[in-house]
């Protein structure tokens, strides 16, 4: 039995039950008024729903009984005895009836004739007698028929306050089992024990269940008002759901059943064009119409959308001004999202003309007040020529979900399991951390994705996501993944999520609370809004803002991101965030030294060092962090006491006069802080898999401090060897743009050059400017590959 039949027996059953005590009482008392319209609603009602479900006797015995009783209510005909006892015997067969279509049975035999003959005014004694005689064998039938399943009607309170019992019950249970674990095994108590927490959690899943309903029973009859309403459109619409395994109370799958038969109604009007409308506009000539359903913590949002033509700003702008709702002011100075908000307005409507379909005086406004009476909202969000979509988001007064319980700084939190996708600890092998500006990212099973700390969302010790924490990767929807990195993992549970006051619910951050069976509070995260938050939703998913853009920061510096650290001599220093591909933290029993020579292992893989500065022979039994630098051809490693934070900086280095391992030395937080001279480092640690008499010769500029000093470090860790004096051929040489006496003796070999003005970048003389890091390192590569290839085809030389 499907549950729209449940309903309507459940529902006939208990208006006969109440009908026949009301029928006697009225016989007593014919002036009874009320009491007789209430039995003219009974088999009225009963008659609607027969016609719906195709039950043709019901419908004819409820249709006798409702003609005699409207006689009676019009004062042309006066109840007595006889009417009575006719009336008495169809409810009986009504009865019957019910009871075979409950037990899934073939309907009883016999002629309903007689028993509505009975109902004649002018009916004569024998029908009297065999509609009693009719009755009398249905009560008998009725005693001997076995017992169907039974359902009774409970006020939600009521419920309510049965679950609240219950999940206390629960908890004392919990805090019982470990007073007897702590007090020792007595076999005595542990049997009857484990048989009430069986009991127990038997009681508390049937409670739980008793409110919920699969969100698919709303679903269920979309499909035909789409069908009815497409037809007589003359559009062709599919429709396709998901998310229909979304359970909720079954009075909320109710209060929201309007609203959104309104929205859809909308869509296919509204929206959808016609077949040759949309061949035209090339789509697909039969529209889409999409329903999704997922839960968040104790609230389902539904989304509803189509590919149609979207939402016609302008003529909602232009109805707007007219019906006096805004200035013209008013609406030139409205974003997008603002101007298609309007259509929440009381009294708006763009339809032109009335019809059964659209203006019918019920407009979104109606629709929004609905659903914010129950402690919803909605939203719109629309793409001209794309389509629209709407989303609604639901409150739950009662939701049990599945969650992971998490933890940081010593408080647990639970996430909705729907969300997550992998869990794994920081120091796996194959997690890489890395920030870009403030922005934390972890690469995570190949792919790199932003990275927040519950730290930080929360403001509780705020950290940056580091190898010691555990990650817990989830995912919003197709493209939207991201990390969060907490303290501790703890257990999978099924939580039962209550709402908590609005104030807290509007930070957005919490999306409902619990207590776990030890009776600690939890608070459940709001993950859709805290992906929000921080910009990691699509917008297919996510409204844009109301406020209008603004306008793009604007500077003529160029500027570069540096990673702050402190080495073992404890003395800050930085280096090009450029050069960090990824931060590992490995033990001390990794590294190996021999003279001013070091070695680390990470990864089954060996790493030169590049040693700065303090004594880093004795690590054993420490765990050290080491910056993982790479100039896309080898690896260094670069131990390190301490990590800082990134910064980006737009001022130009102060030059250092005598430390040639050092770039220069910037300004941050008003300190002089030195900056570590990659190119330097790659030149002095770098491992290069070409020998030396295999190497490309590269001629730089003569006597010139910066070239020596800078490119030469930079050509080196290409690959490449310096030309000297007494090199007669260069395979490349690199000159300032200006220098036309360099210019001028390259006479064989390739030629790059380099300017020092950085606002000359994207112009067409193929020059790169000096500091282009990347762009240098193409160029000698290319050179390179180039030449690479004539020397392979040459057998060498």
């Amino acid at each position: 039995m499907d549950d729209l039949l449940e309903d309507f027996v459940a529902e006939t059953r208990e208006m006969l039950e109440a009908i026949e005590g009301e029928l006697v009482a009225w016989e007593a008392q014919p002036t009874d008024r009320a009491r007789l319209d209430h039995i003219f609603r009974f088999v009225h009602t009963v008659k609607g729903n027969c016609g719906f479900f195709d039950f043709p006797r019901l419908e004819a015995l409820s249709h006798a009984a409702e003609s005699a009783l409207a006689e009676v209510r019009s004062d042309r005909r006066h109840p007595d005895s006889r009417l009575v006892s006719a009336i008495l015997a169809i409810i009986d067969r009504i009865t019957l009836i019910v009871g075979a279509i409950e037990a899934g049975k073939e309907m009883p035999e016999g002629d309903d004739e007689f028993l509505i003959a009975a109902l004649e005014a002018d009916a004569i004694d024998v029908g009297e007698t065999v509609a009693m005689q009719a009755a009398q064998r249905v009560s008998q039938s009725t005693e001997n028929a076995p017992a169907a399943p039974r359902s009774i009607r409970l006020p939600v309170e009521l419920l309510d306050r049965v679950m609240s019992g219950v999940s206390d019950m629960v908890l004392a249970r919990n805090d019982l089992a470990r007073r007897l674990r702590d007090a020792g095994s007595d076999p005595t108590i542990d049997g009857p024990f484990d048989r009430l927490s069986g009991i127990l959690a038997d009681v508390r899943e049937a409670i739980t269940k008793m409110r919920m309903q699969r969100i698919e029973h709303l679903f269920n009859a979309i499909p035909r008002l789409v069908r009815d309403v497409s037809s007589q459109l003359d559009k062709q619409v599919m429709v396709d759901f998901s998310g229909g395994e979304v359970e909720l109370d079954r009075e909320m799958i109710e209060v929201i059943r309007d609203p959104v038969t309104h929205l859809i109604r909308n869509a296919i009007d509204h929206g959808i064009e016609k077949p040759s409308v949309r061949l035209a506009a090339g789509k697909r000539e039969i529209g889409m119409l999409a329903i999704s359903a997922r839960q968040s913590g104790n609230r389902i949002m539904i989304v509803i959308s189509d590919d149609g033509a979207g939402l016609d700003t302008a003529a909602i702008g232009k109805k707007a001004v007219s019906s006096s709702l805004i200035s013209q002011a008013e609406l030139d100075a409205m974003s997008h999202d603002a101007i298609t908000s309007l259509i929440f307005e009381p009294g708006f409507s763009t339809a032109d003309q009335v019809s059964e379909i659209s203006g019918r005086g019920v407009g979104m406004d109606v629709v929004r007040a609905n659903i914010e009476k129950i402690g919803g909202s909605i939203k719109v969000s629309s793409n001209p020529g794309e389509g629209t979509m709407f989303y609604l988001q639901i409150p739950l007064t009662l939701s049990i979900i599945s969650a992971l319980t998490v933890s940081v700084a010593g408080q647990r939190f639970a996430i909705p399991q729907s969300y997550v996708e992998e869990i794994a600890h920081g120091a796996a092998g194959w997690v890489d951390f890395a920030q870009a500006g403030d922005t934390d990212l972890v690469t995570f099973r190949g792919s790199r994705i932003p990275c927040l700390t519950l730290n930080n969302i929360l403001g509780v010790n705020p950290r940056a996501a580091g190898s010691d924490q555990r990650l817990v990767l989830l995912k919003l929807g197709k493209d939207d993944l991201f990390a969060i990195s907490v303290d501790k993992i703890h257990d999978q549970e099924d939580l039962v999520i209550k709402p908590l006051a609005p104030a807290v619910m509007q930070s957005g951050i919490y999306a409902g609370t619990t207590l776990l069976d030890d009776g600690s509070p939890v608070l459940m995260l709001d993950i859709p809004s805290i992906g929000a938050q921080h910009g990691l939703v699509s917008d297919a998913r996510q409204r844009p803002a109301q406020s209008a853009p603004s306008e793009p920061e604007i500077t003529d510096k160029p500027s570069r991101t540096l990673m702050l650290f402190t080495a073992f001599d404890g003395r800050e220093r930085a280096i090009g965030m450029e050069l960090v591909a990824r931060i590992d933290q490995v033990p001390g029993e990794a590294f190996s030294f021999t003279g001013a020579d070091g070695q680390v292992v990470i990864d089954d893989t060996i790493l030169p060092v590049a040693r700065i500065a303090g004594d880093m022979n004795d690590m054993s039994g420490e765990q050290i962090r080491v910056l993982r630098l790479s100039d896309s051809d080898c690896e260094l490693a670069l131990p390190v006491s301490e990590l800082g934070e990134t910064v980006a900086i737009t001022d130009n280095l102060t030059p250092a006069n005598s430390d040639t391992d050092i770039e220069g030395t910037a300004l941050i937080g008003g300190k002089p802080v030195p900056v570590i001279d990659g190119y330097q480092l790659f030149a002095r640690y770098g491992q290069s898999g070409v020998a030396p008499a295999d190497r490309l010769v590269c001629r730089l500029p003569q006597d010139d401090p910066w070239a020596s000093r800078m490119l030469a470090p930079l050509v080196a860790a290409a690959g490449y060897r310096i030309a000297q004096s007494h090199d007669n051929h260069a395979d490349v040489t690199i000159a300032m743009a200006d220098d036309l006496d360099l210019l001028s003796t390259a006479l064989s070999g390739e030629i790059i050059t380099i300017h020092n003005d950085p606002d000359r970048t994207g112009t067409n003389d193929n020059s790169i400017y000096r500091y282009d890091r990347s762009g240098l390192v193409s160029a000698l590569r290319g050179v390179s590959a180039g030449l690479g290839k004539v020397r392979n085809a040459g057998g060498g030389s």
